[in-house]
């Protein structure tokens, strides 16, 4: 599943003190506590059902998500805690559980520059989305994401924003009798290992380029994203080079090169149009797996009720489903946050 869209938007909306949050208490000096939270209500159509956790009962895979947190601010130092409420697996039940998203402290070191240690995003985990105009069925990174034990800093210098973060190893999953970790059995991102990753970027009004990377125990990644925007029309993308492996085990390690490259057209100040092309090359490391390309296109829409309203939809065609196999996906779903 890509990166929650509400979380991003939730990220967002508190980086520039948006009024959107509801704030419980204020002092005279600026002191502040705010609770904001949001759900994401809908999910995915496929149309092959041998490719869904419930066979051919069903072609609709629900991956609703929900979440509530509060921030506080007191002079140059603020914390924040979030519960995440999520499709547990992708089985039958898919039950709903409760997660800590985030668990952090932060400081503010100037204007536009600030430290954060605790369970937080990692730098790169801010913009490894930039460049892709989808919701949700475009090609994507997966970097490191939420992540314990995070000492991360970011800051803008003019039209230059930089960050970086390290965390230190971190696990929340299942573990074997040897006290290995089980694949899959994880309850967040929190990789088991170290993980540096960040970011440097240009951020004009009507061009931005910026490049990523992460280094880590069972990843390595770079990227490169840009946006440009002419008048109702904004046409981004981004490409990428990523390994991965499970456990530190060389013989689990697949490397993917992608792209993704998109528009979209501001129809009316509420409707907008979007699309975009997607490939993904596949290489596993072991050679009893098979490798493939992929190669698919999304289209779809938005409309914007309100400032905190949104509702989307997609589709993908070409080769879209397990292993590379060809098919359609279709996507649905509302948004709420305050």
């Amino acid at each position: 599943m890509k990166y929650s869209t509400l979380a991003l938007t939730l990220a967002s909306i508190l980086s520039v003190g948006a009024a959107s949050a509801a704030t419980i208490y204020k002092s005279e000096n600026g002191d502040n506590l705010k609770v904001y939270g949001g759900m994401e209500i809908g999910g995915t159509l496929v149309s092959d059902t041998d490719k869904t956790p419930f066979g051919p009962d069903s072609t609709y895979v629900d991956d609703s998500f929900m979440t509530l947190g509060a921030k506080g601010t007191t002079g140059d130092f603020y914390a924040k805690f979030e519960l995440d409420a999520e499709r547990q697996d992708w089985t039958k039940d898919n039950n709903i559980r409760l997660v800590v998203d985030k668990a952090y402290v932060g400081y503010k070191l100037a204007s536009k520059q600030s430290i954060e240690f605790g369970r937080t995003d990692t730098a790169y985990d801010h913009y490894d989305a930039f460049g892709d105009v989808t919701n949700e069925l475009g090609a994507g990174i997966s970097e490191a994401g939420d992540q314990d034990n995070t000492l991360k800093y970011q800051g803008q210098f003019g039209n230059i924003k930089v960050g970086i973060s390290h965390s230190l190893e971190g696990w929340d999953g299942k573990v074997d009798n040897n006290n290995k970790p089980q694949k899959y059995s994880y309850e967040t991102d929190s990789l088991y290992g170290q993980v540096t990753n960040g970011y440097i970027g240009y951020f004009g009004d009507d061009f931005t380029i910026l490049a990523g990377a992460e280094s880590g125990d069972e990843t390595e990644i770079y990227s490169l994203h840009s946006q440009v925007k002419l008048g109702d029309l904004t046409i981004s993308g981004l490409v990428w080079d990523q390994t991965k492996n499970f456990n530190k085990d060389k013989n689990s390690e697949k490397n993917i090169v992608g792209a993704n490259i998109g528009a979209k057209y501001k129809l009316t100040e509420k409707l907008s149009l979007l699309g975009s092309v997607n490939y993904e090359d596949l290489d596993n490391v072991k050679v009893s797996k098979e490798d493939y390309k992929s190669e698919w296109v999304v289209v779809g829409g938005e409309y914007k009720y309100a400032k905190n309203v949104k509702l989307a939809a997609e589709v993908s065609i070409g080769d879209v489903l397990k292993n590379g196999e060809s098919g359609a996906l279709g996507y649905v779903k509302a948004y709420y946050w305050f």
